[in-house]
């Protein structure tokens, strides 16, 4: 009997598991199925003294939503409430049956059948997926909003360097008058131009120096970083913490450069076909070039035109001489032979270098990963 009471008990429990979690029951449906198969045909009542039950016909069948369930007879709710034992208070309504409490037995009526409502007010899975467009969204804008700082802090630190080394004023100093150019295409406001020169052409203004840090990285890559920074300590520092939470290992100087070539990059704007821009950068003393990815619509944003150092600013002349708008013309560090690694590799890789590119004082990171 003392058997029969627990088994027709968990039936009765399980029926009533809350939506929240109702894959436990899909869990053990091979249980459940098991029990009713044990308990089929038993009395209605024990005669023991104690708690009584129904026979498993009895047992519950539930309509569950994603918002739970509410009484549908909210004139009810709080006497089963008071004498339910199950979930006090209890948010369901049996029709056509009885929750008595009375010298420990508990009733409930044959062929019981409850049913719940969605809570008023719930927007269920829509909104949930709703939630997820947005985050996606604001995701996306952010990761916009730093690419776009990383820009202007590099051109408001190549502004101080042109400064620093040959006054501030575009028409003398060339350089300054090339990098001004570049930065107007690429979209650098002008107010942002403006209070650099300001700012590089005060006396207590430090100048900023370029080296470079060489790490390797999951799956046998390696990073390449270039460091634009006006604290060579604070920088190497960084990137010393982000190498110990990101499991990099600092490299010596050289041991990962050599799998790279320093090449000189020339970003070009434009939507013509690549035979059309290759003929293009020949003509304009340029070695390769390489598509730029497409974007969500489908369509390039460009091409990277890649020269010899010393070529570089005569290429990015000759090509917007032809007519084509040069966004950007700077060197990088080209990888000879791109090394495949595992998805689980790439996506450490990929945080590693997102990490790394958030320091103020990295200009870019390099890597010679597929």
């Amino acid at each position: 009997r003392d058997m029969r009471a627990i088994a027709s008990f968990a039936l009765l429990l399980l029926a009533t598991v809350p939506p929240s979690i109702a894959g436990v029951q899909s869990n053990l449906s091979p249980f459940l199925a098991d029990l009713r198969i044990v308990t089929s045909g038993w009395a209605a009542e024990d005669t023991k003294p104690g708690l009584a039950f129904a026979p498993t016909s009895a047992i519950p069948s539930l309509r569950r939503s994603n918002a739970g369930a509410v009484c549908p007879n909210k004139a009810d709710d709080d006497e089963l409430s008071s004498t339910c034992a199950l979930r006090p208070p209890c948010p369901l309504k049996a029709s056509g049956s009885s929750f008595a409490r009375g010298e420990g037995k508990v009733t409930a009526g044959e062929g019981t059948a409850l049913t719940s409502t969605r809570v008023r007010g719930s927007s269920g899975a829509s909104s949930l997926l709703m939630g997820r467009a947005a985050a996606v969204r604001a995701n996306k804008k952010g990761k916009t909003d730093a690419a776009k700082g990383k820009l202007y802090s590099r051109y408001g630190k190549m502004v101080t360097m042109a400064v620093k080394a040959g006054g501030a004023d575009p028409v003398s100093n060339a350089q300054l008058g090339k990098i001004l150019e570049q930065a107007k295409s690429a979209g650098v406001p002008k107010a942002n131009l403006e209070n650099a020169l300001k700012k590089a052409s005060a006396k207590d203004t430090a100048d900023f120096k370029e080296s470079q840090m060489e790490l390797y990285a999951h799956g046998g890559i390696g990073f390449v970083i270039d460091i634009l920074t006006d604290n060579s300590n604070r920088a190497a520092g960084d990137i010393r913490t982000v190498c110990n939470k990101k499991n990099l290992k600092l490299a010596e100087p050289g041991s990962v450069a050599f799998n790279f070539d320093r090449v000189g990059q020339v970003t070009i704007e434009t939507d013509a076909d690549e035979d059309t821009m290759m003929e293009a950068a020949v003509e304009a003393g340029a070695d390769d070039l390489a598509q730029m990815p497409a974007d969500e619509e489908g369509k390039s944003a460009g091409f990277n035109i890649y020269t010899e150092p010393t070529d570089l600013m005569a290429v990015a002349d000759a090509l917007k001489e032809g007519g084509f708008t040069v966004c950007e013309a700077r060197f990088v560090w080209r990888p000879k032979a791109p090394v495949e690694v595992t998805e689980e590799e790439e996506a450490l890789n990929l945080d590693a270098i997102d990490m790394l590119e958030e320091l103020d004082d990295v200009d870019a990171v390099f890597t010679n990963m597929e």
